[in-house]
């Protein structure tokens, strides 16, 4: 249901992230603001019913106030969930739409980087709604409300009030900027830190097998003292918000109570003011807090904003594709195969042309032939406004698909990748969901993945990037998804090399006689080429 809600939420602007006032927390919101306003109308009986007891003890008066303070505490309980649901809701949305950006990006960000952008930028985001905006949308009724109740009591009660608001408003509004600069430095530092711990472990084998440990747990200490000093500089602006957050309050206070002495107000008004000060002192109290939780939401939406709106493009391109084709019909046999490199790579490689039962060999430097085999397996080649770019079935361009449609036209095995977490089964299936079990499996078996040696059979669980699986099962599994359904191009490179070599033999033998067009990295043994696309670089 939560899914739902999102998918119709407003996208977000360029430098803007997507509108809070969206279908699914539009009543959140209107039953925030409908609690503020009742706590400042509770509030103003509170303080009336105080100002009698001050006169004469009565029991039905004591009695309501202990009934009114408890309707208040549920009613800023009542806030406080309304507050939480709002915030998960809001941040479920953004951690959708970047997770999904790190997935489609063609050179996406680091995994420090994103599970940082992840944590730390979207629960910055979160304590604003929570903890910032909700004390601003239900507060403001409650200022209001009580405001005019001291108004009532009296005018210079109600200035003694606008005085408080005014003197906090100049103190929040003069650390506002430092404490913007500050969260920006800490947020930076925090992904520097999350992205060097997240490549020091992933380099354990070669830091231990070198000795290095020490070293890189001494770099690791660097990059967090940094951290440190950014957060304890941030942690000064957050006193002084905090501090004079709580202290002008206390001023405002004094002022009442002057300002009550000199309009001669009997005990019972006086009172009343005070209560009603006190409530309105709580709300201010937590201002300082709102001001900090703003500067690190901007210093997070600076950051996020445009991966969103960059994403809501690519959502919108597949949305609407460019071809009024669909993959089965461009799936039909036989399907010839353009793959023309956009104008930035073109002095690398020249345009391939290719019939079905080809097996082209790639060849050229490696970093080169894994960036274009890359491109390509992903559909990244199509970039800018390059109307030829990408690759071409039948002489319709898959980049134009949907992504369901372009994993029926382009198989691809790579080095660089390791199943993702789910069951065998699943894995097998990943580009055609619907495709047989029985027949994935067989296939799988050829490769040299056999069921009989995994623990759970295709029911097993992989995670951690495909344990517990080894090198050579999780080639097998790559290979077959890719071979399954045979479609027109197959990109293959030297993940083959990883296969059991009981299996090598009789994958060989089916890519040698593969009916689509098979592209792969040159050098691979008993594969015969039929022609070879060169870096010209």
């Amino acid at each position: 249901m939560l899914d739902q809600k999102i998918a119709v939420a407003p996208p977000a602007q360029p430098g803007r992230l997507p509108a809070l006032v969206a279908p699914g927390r539009r009543m959140l919101l209107a039953g925030l603001l409908s609690l503020g306003i009742l706590a400042g109308l509770l509030s103003i009986a509170i303080g009336w019913l105080i100002g009698q007891l001050s006169a004469s003890i009565s029991l039905g008066a004591l009695g309501a106030v202990l009934g009114l303070v408890a309707c208040f505490f549920l009613a800023k309980y009542a806030e406080r969930v309304l507050a939480e649901k709002l915030g998960q809701h809001y941040v479920a949305q953004l951690r959708r739409g970047l997770v999904t950006h790190a997935l489609r990006s063609a050179r996406g960000p680091s995994m420090g980087i994103t599970i940082a952008r992840s944590t730390n930028d979207l629960s910055s985001i979160r304590n604003w709604i929570v903890q910032g905006m909700v004390p601003l949308v239900a507060g403001l009724p409650l200022l209001a409300v009580s405001g005019a109740g001291l108004w009532f009591l009296h005018p210079l009660l109600a200035l003694s009030l606008a005085a408080t608001l005014v003197l906090e408003g100049i103190l929040l509004a003069a650390l506002a900027g430092g404490t913007f600069l500050s969260a920006r430095t800490l947020r930076r530092h925090r992904g520097n830190l999350a992205s060097r711990i997240a490549d020091t472990v992933a380099a354990r084998t070669a830091i231990a097998a070198g000795g290095g440990v020490e070293r890189e747990v001494q770099r690791v200490q660097d990059a967090s003292q940094k951290v440190i000093d950014a957060s304890v500089h941030r942690a000064r602006f957050a006193a002084a918000l905090r501090g004079g957050a709580l202290a002008i309050p206390l001023l405002g206070t004094a002022l009442v109570v002057a300002a009550a002495s000199m309009a001669q107000l009997p005990a019972a008004a006086m009172a009343t003011a005070l209560t009603l000060m006190g409530i309105c002192a709580g709300t201010l109290g937590e201002w300082g807090r709102v001001v900090e939780y703003r500067q690190n939401y901007k210093a997070g939406r600076r950051i996020i904003a445009p991966l969103l709106a960059e994403q809501d493009r690519w959502q919108a391109r597949e949305e609407t594709p460019a071809s009024t084709r669909d993959a089965k019909e461009l799936m039909l046999q036989p399907s010839s195969v353009r793959i023309q490199v956009p104008a930035g790579m073109a002095d690398q490689f020249s345009t391939l042309r290719a019939q079905p039962g080809e097996r082209i060999a790639l060849r050229g430097s490696q970093s080169q032939c894994a960036a274009l085999l890359s491109a390509i397996a992903t559909g990244s080649l199509v970039h800018g406004a390059d109307p030829q770019a990408g690759v071409w079935i039948a002489e319709g361009r898959s980049e134009d698909l949907p992504a369901t449609g372009r994993r029926k036209l382009v198989g691809s095995a790579l080095d660089s990748m390791v199943p993702e977490r789910g069951s065998v089964a699943r894995a097998l299936r990943y580009r055609h969901p619907g495709a047989s079990l029985r027949k994935a499996v067989a296939l799988a078996e050829t490769c040299g993945l056999k069921m009989a040696d995994l623990p759970g059979g295709e029911e097993t669980r992989l995670r951690r990037g495909g344990e517990p699986l080894n090198s050579a099962q999780q080639a097998s599994l790559l290979v077959a998804r890719a071979l399954l359904r045979e479609p027109p191009l197959l990109v293959v490179d030297s993940l083959l090399a990883r296969l059991p070599d009981d299996a090598y033999g009789d994958v060989a033998e089916l890519l040698n006689g593969y009916p689509g067009v098979l592209l792969f990295s040159a050098g691979l043994p008993g594969i015969k080429e039929t022609a070879s696309w060169e870096s010209q670089a």
